[in-house]
């Protein structure tokens, strides 16, 4: 028992400590870090004398940020609930957000900040990275459920055998939805720019400008979004009503 248990938690530490070192190592070589570097730099100055004195090299900026990251990684996995790794996916997500940028046609940040986005990553880097985040955050989610079941059936009683099948077999589901994922992430990522290509020579043939499609499309994008958010938070309130009434409703009465 203990050694499916030392298995999925290794599984689970191995896949954080890699997520979050990619994607430390990225926001290291993006535009925006460079361009906001200088004025950490100039903030840790103000401590010149007290870093001084501990032989502290500010230069390890990098190192110390990255540390930092791992730290805080580690944190999320000891607690090891969905609300932990909720928290390591955003950070995750933050570090990625610059490398994002870089690539992006609209860079609204650079509206607010005067830099110039110049990647020092490849695209393919970027799309890695964005895969190992979402496989990541989806592995994790699911083993947070396996050691609750694990749990819940030895609670039961379950035979410790009985268990650790049932472990196997999850674990072994999970392999083959990370890797179906990420196959069709692939072939979607390869496939992008043929696709890009045939719909910029159909919308070149439509006789409505670009501006008015665009607008059209965030319309019904934004009322598809409202019609799922609206339906599925009515779900709930229809089934508690329901099992209320079947709480107050008087049993039957025999003939």
């Amino acid at each position: 028992m203990r050694r499916v248990e030392t298995f999925i938690r290794t599984a689970e530490l191995g896949l954080t400590l890699a997520s979050t070192y990619m994607a430390a190592v990225t926001l290291l070589q993006t535009s925006l870090y460079a361009k906001f570097k200088p004025l950490l730099l100039s903030l840790l100055a103000y401590a010149e004398a007290l870093l001084g004195r501990l032989h502290v090299d500010l230069t390890l900026l990098d190192f110390a940020l990255l540390a930092l990251a791992l730290f805080l990684a580690l944190l999320f996995w000891r607690r090891g609930d969905e609300a932990g790794f909720g928290r390591l996916f955003s950070l995750n997500m933050l570090m990625f957000f610059p490398a994002v940028l870089d690539f992006s046609m609209f860079n609204w940040v650079s509206l607010i900040l005067q830099y110039e986005p110049t990647p020092h990553i490849s695209a393919l880097w970027v799309f890695g990275l964005g895969v190992l985040l979402q496989v990541t955050y989806i592995a994790l989610r699911y083993t947070v459920r396996f050691r609750g079941l694990r749990e819940e059936l030895l609670n039961r009683g379950a035979e410790v055998e009985d268990v650790d099948a049932v472990s196997r077999g999850q674990m072994a589901y999970l392999a083959l939805l990370l890797t179906g994922t990420t196959a069709i992430l692939a072939l979607l990522y390869y496939a992008a720019p043929l696709v890009e290509g045939l719909l910029r020579l159909e919308a070149e043939g439509l006789p409505y400008p670009h501006i008015v499609i665009g607008v059209a499309c965030s319309i019904l994008i934004a009322a598809a979004t409202i019609i799922y958010l609206r339906g599925s938070g009515g779900q709930p309130e229809a089934e508690q009503e329901g099992a209320a009434a079947a709480e107050t409703e008087p049993p039957d009465q025999p003939p």
